[in-house]
């Protein structure tokens, strides 16, 4: 009983006495017209209070016992329907564990089981999409992915995998929409940008991967050896981007980005290659060489100096290419190949016995190559034409080498 309901019960059990005390005489009850009893007033009035306490009680524990019967019932359909969901949870998890490991046809029988028993299952509806996608059923696969997404229509694995669905059929622009919204979704992450920018680097469109591009770097701060990865990426897009403009011939354009995959990675080697092309294609010679230097400085590549020592082919001003390539020679742990390249430069400016000595005072690992190169530095009557193919070969070399 309740506090209140014994604050009740004293005060009218007081009040009774009370009334008692002041009313001595006995009370006469008639149980018929013939019958009566005679109590006195207090005992009267005491049973009075005992009956009322009892009817009190008994309807105080049955509506109590409904209620407790009621919340039982409930609990008891709780309990089943817990019971029923970790069930399918279990089947689920394990359906999901098979399809990891590769077990499809496994994980699609239990999957279904799943859907069998609860049809709004997500995580079941989506993995169903999945191994649909698998079997390569991808119509099917769509239809469940969209499903999840009814139910859920914020689900980032439904999304992620419907996205996926589209990539795979080759619809890009749906594909492109799905990653959008994902991003809008999570617009701190990192995920959604480099599927998109993915998808934008498939169809070519490079300013586009540029811009994204941007946009995943900042959001690596705390991973330094992924962002630097990611840096390196934006020069190598930046150069895509301006071979794209000289194949629509817009050369100011590709020099821009050209210039720009520079700095945005100053290892970037095709860049430095294309960029010295571009400047000595408008006639700008000097700023080419400046370039393709700045690029062996900054990447250690020959490709640099053989473009360096192509352009200055038939020009006297080549003094200060030998330079770099005698210094290079003293710092090279692996002269090998150096030791041709800088042969055939000998050879195309007529220092035949600096030639000689340097191949006479290194053997190579390239005995044709070698051979050749010291027959033409021995004899002046070679054939021209032999010694272009050997420094071109030799220049292939080099550029697949480094």
């Amino acid at each position: 009983m309740s506090l209140k309901q014994i604050f009740l019960f004293l005060i009218f059990a007081l009040l009774s006495i009370y009334t008692a005390f002041l009313n001595p005489h006995d009370s006469v009850i008639h149980i018929t017209q013939n019958q009566t009893l005679k109590l006195p007033t207090v005992l009267l009035l005491l049973g009075s209070i005992l009956i009322g306490v009892v009817i009190t009680v008994f309807l105080f524990w049955t509506f109590n016992f409904k209620s407790a019967l009621a919340r039982w019932k409930i609990d008891f359909k709780n309990s089943r329907i817990e019971k029923r969901n970790l069930r399918i949870e279990s089947l689920f998890k394990k359906g999901e564990s098979l399809f990891i490991c590769g077990k499809i046809e496994k994980s699609q029988t239990l999957i279904e089981k799943v859907l069998d028993t609860s049809s709004e299952h997500v995580g079941a509806l989506n993995l169903m999409g999945r191994i649909l996608d698998t079997t390569e059923k991808h119509e099917q696969a769509e239809n469940f992915h969209k499903k999840a997404l009814a139910l859920e229509p914020q689900n980032i694995h439904a999304l992620y995998d419907l996205a996926h669905t589209y990539s795979i059929t080759g619809r890009q622009d749906e594909e492109i929409s799905l990653l959008q919204k994902i991003q809008s979704i999570n617009p701190g992450t990192v995920g959604p940008i480099l599927r998109l920018r993915d998808v934008y680097i498939k169809q070519k469109d490079w300013k586009k991967v540029c811009t994204l591009q941007k946009k995943v770097l900042p959001l690596l701060r705390d991973n330094n050896e992924e962002r630097k990865k990611e840096q390196i990426n934006l020069g190598q897009f930046n150069f895509e981007l301006g071979q794209q403009c000289l194949e629509n011939g817009s050369q100011d354009s590709a020099v821009t980005a050209f210039k720009q995959a520079l700095r945005e990675s100053e290892k970037c080697l095709p860049a430095y290659l294309s960029l010295g092309d571009a400047y000595l294609e408008s006639g700008k010679q000097k700023q080419a060489l400046k370039t393709w230097k700045t690029g062996f400085q900054k990447t250690g590549h020959h490709a640099c100096l053989v473009r360096s020592q192509t352009a200055l082919r038939e020009s006297d001003n080549y003094q200060e290419l030998l330079q770099t390539y005698e210094e290079s020679l003293e710092k090279s742990d692996d002269k090998s190949l150096l030791v041709l390249l800088v042969s055939t430069f000998y050879l195309e400016h007529g220092l035949k016995d600096k030639a000689l000595g340097l191949l006479e005072n290194n053997p190579s690992e390239h005995p044709l190559f070698h051979s050749l190169l010291l027959e033409k530095a021995k004899h002046s009557d070679n054939k021209q034409s032999n010694f272009d193919l050997t420094r071109d070969a030799i220049f292939a070399l080099v550029l697949t080498k480094d």
